[in-house]
């Protein structure tokens, strides 16, 4: 059938139809329910990182107190409200200049992000020196605090220890370089 050019079609009445669709949802979610979904995480930092060592690492293992600094003063996060952040750590055990610092793993690495939160990581290390450069990589997860569960991979780069810092009876007391932080999960 042809309609003239002056007739208009009606849309079918679907309004009851949709009404009974959604009182239906409402009755299989319930009151006050929705469809959850996980927003994705993605925190990507950089930063400073600052080392000490006391006594001082020589070419003769000796036992020392490694202390580190972190500053992590540039993020983009999924979370709006993270913008920096910090972590601290240390250890004692035997060092020397002769070769990487070796802390296999790691469940206590925290860093205190500025809006007040904190995140805790489950880290293992692998540290090599390479054309004079220092490069520490930890992957791990985070355990508890803001994004537990999501993955996280941590670079640190440090020149390399000084041989002649390493031959005086002082030694060498400390260290400077970079860090960068991803977190990724969902």
């Amino acid at each position: 059938m042809h309609l003239p050019l002056t007739a208009t079609r009606r849309a079918p009445r679907r309004t009851p139809m949709i009404a009974a669709l959604l009182l239906a949802c409402a009755a299989v979610l319930g009151p006050g329910q929705a469809v959850a979904h996980a927003d994705p995480v993605s925190v990507t930092c950089t930063g400073s990182s600052a080392i000490t060592y006391s006594p001082g690492l020589t070419f003769t293992p000796r036992t020392s107190t490694y202390a580190e600094s972190d500053a992590y003063s540039s993020c983009l996060s999924s979370d709006p409200t993270l913008t920096s952040g910090s972590a601290s750590a240390s250890y004692t055990s035997s060092f020397s200049c002769l070769g990487p610092l070796s802390v296999s793993s790691d469940s206590h690495y925290t860093v205190h992000w500025n809006n007040g939160h904190s995140s805790t990581f489950d880290l293992d290390y692998t540290d090599t020196i390479v054309a004079g450069v220092e490069n520490v990589t930890a992957i791990g997860t985070v355990t508890s605090g803001d994004f537990t569960g999501a993955s996280a991979t941590f670079v640190w780069l440090y020149t390399a220890p000084s041989p002649l810092a390493c031959l005086t009876t002082t030694g060498l007391t400390n260290q400077t370089g970079t860090v960068t932080v991803t977190i990724l999960g969902t």
